[in-house]
C-alpha cells in the first residue's frame, strides 16, 4: 500500500469511527431518555393491568346476571376465556360459602383473603403490596388478587425520575469516556500504522546517507517496499552509483594529472638538457671546427622540434579536454574516406615497415566528423604500431563494418599486443609501454589520449582489445547519419590531400 493510500484511509477512518461512536452514543442516550419519559406510563400500565381485569370480570358478571343465573361451571368457563390476563402477579379465585372452588393463575392464600371474604362485593383492599378486589355473584364470591400492587404517588414518581436521571448521567459519562478512549486508541493505531510506513524507510535512507557521507560509496539501499520510497531508494542507489563513478573518474583524472606533470617534466627535461649541453659545447670551444659546430646546431634544432612537438601535443590535448578545441564537423562517407586514406599513406608506411591493407569496407556509411582530426586519430594509431611493432614485417589490417546504427572501424596489427590489465590505460595521458620513458623521441605519450578525446567529441567510442590471433586491435565506433546527402566535391577535396 502506498503512503498516499495509507494517509487517505487513515483520514477516512479518523472521521468514520468517531462519527459512528457519536451516533451510537446519541442512540443509547435517546433510548434512556425515552425510558424516563415513559416512566409514569410504565407505572400506570402496571396499575391498568389490574383495573382492566376488574372491568372485564365486572362485565362478565353483569352479562351473566342479565342472562339469568347459571351454575358455577358456566362462570368458570367464562372466566377461563380471560386466562391470558392472569399471568405473573394477577390471579383469580371463586369462593362458595368460604370454600375456594376454582382458581385461575397463581393464586395464594393470605390473611387479607380471609378478611375480604367477609366484605361485600365491589371492595378494594391493599396490604403489604397485595391488592384485592371482590365481586359477589349470587352465592359465589369472586376475588381478584395482584401480588405486587404498588400504587405510586407523585413523590414516588419524582424519586424514580431522579434515580433514572442519575443513572442516565452516569451512563452518559461512561459512554463519553468510552468514545474518547476508543477515538484516542484509533488515532494511535492509525498514526502508528501510517508512520510505520514512513519512519522505517526514512531510517533506511538516513543510514544510506550516513554511509555515503562516511565514504562508503559502494553502499546500496535494499528496500523491499512497494510505495513512494521504493522510487526514492532506487534514485538514491543510482545517485550513489553516479557519485562513485564521478569519484573514480576524479581519482583517475588526478592520477593522469600527476602522470601528466611527471611526463612533461621528464620529456621536456631530456631535450632541454641536450640543447644546453650542445650550446655549452659551442660556447666553450668543444665544437672547434665548422663541421662540428654545424652538427651541434642541427642537433639543437632537432631537439627544439621535439620540444615544439611535445608542447603542441599538450596544447592540443588540453583544448580537447576542456572542450575548446574547434572542430570543423561535416558529413563524410567513411568507406570513401578510408579508401583514399589507405591509398595515400600506404607507400609511406610500407617504407617504415608497416604494410596497410583495407580488407572490408562497407559502402554508404555516412558519419559526422572533422576529417582532418579523424585523419590524425588514424595516424596516431599507425605511428604507435610502427613504434612498438616487433615483427620483421608489420601488418595493419583496416575494416569498416556496420553494426546497428554505428560505423565500426577496426585497425588490427601483428605487434606484441598489450597486457590485458593495461588495455584501458592505452588512452590515458602519457601512457607508454616504455615505463622508464628512456626514449622520449618515440612519442609524447599523448597520441592515443588525444585520439580518444577526439572520438568522444564525434559522439563515438574507442577501445583496445587483444585478438585471439595475436597483435592489438583498436576499435572505433561512430554514429551513422541517416538520410544524409553528401556534397561529393567537398568530400573529395577533404579526403585527397
Amino acid at each position: 500500500m502506498s503512503i498516499k493510500q495509507s494517509l487517505f484511509i487513515s483520514n477516512i477512518l479518523m472521521l468514520v469511527i468517531p462519527v459512528s461512536l457519536s451516533v451510537m452514543v446519541i442512540f443509547v442516550m435517546a433510548s434512556a431518555f425515552i425510558d424516563v419519559f415513559d416512566l409514569d406510563d410504565g407505572f400506570a400500565h402496571e396499575l391498568d393491568d389490574f383495573n382492566d381485569v376488574v372491568e372485564e370480570v365486572q362485565e362478565l358478571v353483569y352479562e351473566w346476571m342479565v342472562q339469568g343465573q347459571g351454575d358455577i361451571s358456566q362462570i368458570m368457563d367464562d372466566v377461563e376465556d380471560f386466562r391470558e390476563y392472569f399471568r405473573g402477579d394477577l390471579s383469580l379465585a371463586i369462593y362458595q360459602g368460604g370454600e375456594r372452588v376454582h382458581t385461575v393463575g397463581r393464586f395464594e392464600e393470605c390473611p387479607i383473603i380471609a378478611f375480604s371474604l367477609t366484605k361485600p362485593g365491589g371492595s378494594y383492599f391493599v396490604m403489604n403490596h397485595v391488592g384485592i378486589y371482590t365481586l359477589d355473584v349470587g352465592a359465589y364470591k369472586i376475588i381478584l388478587r395482584h401480588a405486587n400492587y404498588q400504587p405510586f404517588s407523585e413523590f414516588d414518581l419524582e424519586l424514580e425520575f431522579e434515580r433514572r436521571r442519575e443513572e442516565i448521567a452516569v451512563l452518559a459519562i461512561l459512554l463519553i469516556v468510552v468514545v474518547v478512549v476508543i477515538a484516542l486508541l484509533t488515532n494511535r493505531f492509525l498514526t502508528r500504522m501510517v508512520f510505520r510506513h514512513i519512519i522505517a524507510p526514512l531510517d533506511t535512507l538516513v543510514d544510506g546517507v550516513h554511509k555515503i557521507r562516511d565514504g562508503d560509496l559502494a553502499y546500496r539501499i535494499s528496500y523491499k517496499g512497494n510505495n513512494e520510497f521504493s522510487t526514492v531508494c532506487k534514485d538514491f542507489n543510482e545517485m550513489a552509483e553516479k557519485l562513485l563513478e564521478m569519484v573514480n573518474a576524479q581519482q583517475k583524472d588526478e592520477r593522469n594529472r600527476k602522470e601528466l606533470f611527471a611526463g612533461i617534466s621528464h620529456d621536456l627535461r631530456t631535450p632541454i638538457a641536450s640543447i644546453r649541453n650542445y650550446v655549452e659545447g659551442i660556447e666553450y670551444g668543444v665544437a672547434s671546427t665548422p663541421q662540428m659546430q654545424k652538427r651541434y646546431l642541427k642537433i639543437i634544432k632537432d631537439k627544439t622540434k621535439d620540444l615544439e612537438y611535445i608542447i603542441n601535443q599538450l596544447f592540443h590535448f588540453s583544448k580537447l579536454d576542456i572542450g575548446e578545441f574547434p572542430m570543423q564537423m561535416k558529413s563524410c562517407d567513411m568507406s570513401q574516406f578510408l579508401l583514399e586514406f589507405v591509398k595515400t599513406i600506404s607507400d609511406e608506411y610500407e617504407q617504415k615497415g608497416l604494410k596497410i591493407t583495407l580488407t572490408e569496407n562497407v559502402q554508404s556509411t555516412v558519419v559526422n566528423i572533422d576529417i582532418t582530426q579523424f585523419r590524425n586519430v588514424l595516424t596516431n594509431i599507425l605511428e604507435n604500431s610502427v613504434k612498438y611493432g616487433d615483427a620483421a614485417q608489420g601488418v595493419m589490417d583496416l575494416t569498416c563494418k556496420r553494426e546497428l546504427e554505428n560505423a565500426v572501424i577496426t585497425l588490427t596489427d601483428n605487434g606484441p599486443g598489450v597486457a590485458t590489465g593495461m588495455l584501458d590505460m592505452l588512452f590515458d595521458t602519457f601512457y607508454r609501454g616504455d615505463k622508464s620513458r628512456k626514449n622520449p623521441s618515440q612519442g609524447s605519450g599523448l597520441g592515443l589520449a588525444i585520439s580518444a578525446k577526439t572520438v568522444e567529441r564525434f559522439g563515438g567510442t574507442i577501445k583496445a582489445i587483444n585478438p585471439s590471433e595475436g597483435g592489438l586491435a583498436i576499435i572505433i565506433k561512430l554514429p551513422i547519419i541517416k538520410g544524409a546527402i553528401l556534397d561529393e566535391t567537398d568530400n573529395e577535396k577533404d579526403i585527397n590531400y
